[in-house]
């Protein structure tokens, strides 16, 4: 993929990535910021957000996006910084797991506050903006959700809240392409696989073996997700490439899902 290619540009998009100091939100600010994008990074870590802005000469701003207030915030410190914003990427996500007798509550209120109800209220605190954007640029402004196929297929893990509420961002995720619509606004999601993250590096806690099972048994292409593999598919729905495409879910698993 040229940086070059119309088709495919997002030089001169304005991005903002939240989680986008580590893991999949470092690989998708690394991948926009190769493309000419101007990339703003969320972070709640504030050494984890400098550090990686200082090497990678991006935009950072801290924030807790696990309260409304949280939000609001990061929205408010960004529209003081931005005229505009092209491309929203909602990442920032906690995982959890717990027996199914002795599950928390807990479990259940900290995923959904940060992977569904904050991706809600950073949609609706940007709206605004993002209409100005596309308007400016005759083409749609973007959110791209990163949900996972454990929202459309259950892990075999006691990974119950976790799992709901990645059902519960991509369905979200239909309801806002249609709220969002008649404000040019597209919005996607991209339910991802097995990525080598923190995230999935808690797996060991089911055995030493789960991973090498993953890769064995469950992928049709026998590797784990890439930097270039989220980074193409975010890239594609930020581009000229996915301006029809809206209140869709693309997964991005190595044909984890199409195993028979």
């Amino acid at each position: 993929m040229s940086k070059e290619d119309p088709l495919f540009s997002v030089s001169g998009k304005t991005v903002l990535i939240t989680g986008g100091a580590k893991g999949v939100g470092l690989m998708l600010t690394e991948t926009f910021l190769e493309r000419g994008s101007r990339v703003c990074i969320a972070s709640r870590n504030k050494n984890d957000g400098e550090k990686i802005s200082k090497r990678l000469k991006c935009d950072f701003i801290q924030a807790d996006l696990s309260t409304e207030d949280g939000c609001k915030n990061l929205a408010n410190e960004f529209k003081r910084r931005y005229e505009y914003l092209d491309v929203l990427i909602n990442n920032s996500g906690v995982a959890w797991g717990e027996p199914f007798e002795s599950h928390s509550e807990k479990g259940f209120y900290k995923t959904h506050a940060l992977n569904v109800v904050a991706p809600f209220l950073l949609s609706r605190e940007f709206a605004d903006l993002m209409e100005n954007s596309s308007r400016k640029r005759g083409t749609p402004s973007r959110i791209i959700n990163i949900g996972s196929i454990a929202g459309l297929k259950p892990q075999k893990f006691p990974t119950f809240s976790y799992d709901a509420s990645k059902a519960a961002l991509h369905h979200l995720s239909r309801k806002l392409a249609d709220e969002l619509s008649s404000r040019n606004i597209t919005v996607n999601v991209i339910a991802l696989g097995f990525f080598p993250t923190k995230m999935t590096d808690s797996l060991d806690v089911y055995g030493k073996d789960v991973k090498d099972n993953i890769m064995a048994n469950g992928l049709l292409i026998k590797r784990v997700g890439r930097a270039s593999d989220v980074g193409g598919a975010a890239v594609y729905l930020a581009s000229s490439a996915g301006s029809w495409v809206t209140g869709t879910t693309l997964t991005c698993d190595g044909g984890f899902l199409s195993k028979l």
